[in-house]
C-alpha cells in the first residue's frame, strides 16, 4: 500500500475523520469523555484552534486549524495519548485507533459550515439520539445555543461570506 502525501500540514483548516480499529470494542460513554479529555489537553498544550467535534462509538470528526503545528503531529499527538488512556482502562494494549485517518482541507468558509452540520447531525443520522444537541460528546450544543459542550470551541473570524477563501489561511491569531 503506497503512503499518500499530504498536500499541506500548516496553517489550514482541517476537518478529520478517524475510526476505532477492527475487531476492538467500541467506546463506551465514560471512554468518550476520555477522548475529549485528551483531544481538550493537546488542544491547549500544542495550541490549535479547535472548531468542532464528535465522539461516536467508533469512529471521531474533529474540525480545527492547525498553526505551528503540523496536522500529523496534532493528530499523531491525540490519537497516541487516547489510545493509550482507553486501553490502560480496558487493562489491554496494543492498536486501538487505525493508523491513518482522512483528512479535507476546508477552502472556503462554506466548507467549515458544511462540515460542522455534517458532525453534529451524526449522531442523528446513526439514530443515536433525535436532536444533534442530546449527543453530549459533541460540540452541537454550543453552536445551538442548548447548553454547554465537553469543551467549548474556538472562536474564529469569518467574514459572513460563504465563498470567503481559508487557503492559504490568513493568520488569525
Amino acid at each position: 500500500m503506497s503512503k499518500l502525501r499530504r498536500i499541506a500540514e500548516y496553517e489550514r483548516f482541517f476537518f478529520i475523520t478517524t475510526n476505532v480499529s477492527r475487531n476492538v470494542p467500541f467506546l463506551r460513554p465514560p471512554e468518550m469523555d476520555l477522548v475529549l479529555d485528551v483531544l481538550d489537553g493537546v488542544r491547549r498544550g500544542l495550541g490549535f484552534p479547535l472548531l468542532g467535534y464528535v465522539v461516536m462509538p467508533d469512529h471521531c470528526h474533529l474540525l480545527f486549524e492547525t498553526r505551528r503545528e503540523s496536522l500529523s503531529h496534532v493528530i499523531h499527538q491525540w490519537k497516541f495519548k487516547s489510545a493509550y488512556a482507553v486501553q490502560m482502562g480496558r487493562h489491554h494494549s496494543g492498536a486501538f485507533w487505525q493508523p491513518r485517518y482522512f483528512d479535507f482541507i476546508c477552502r472556503r468558509s462554506r466548507d467549515v459550515s458544511d462540515k460542522l452540520y455534517y458532525i453534529h447531525q451524526n449522531p442523528v443520522v446513526e439514530k443515536l439520539v433525535t436532536l444533534p444537541e442530546e449527543w453530549i460528546w459533541s460540540s452541537a450544543a454550543f453552536y445551538l445555543k442548548k447548553g454547554k459542550s465537553r469543551i467549548q470551541p474556538d472562536a474564529v473570524d469569518f467574514s459572513g461570506d460563504p465563498n470567503e477563501l481559508l487557503w492559504p489561511a490568513p493568520n488569525r491569531m
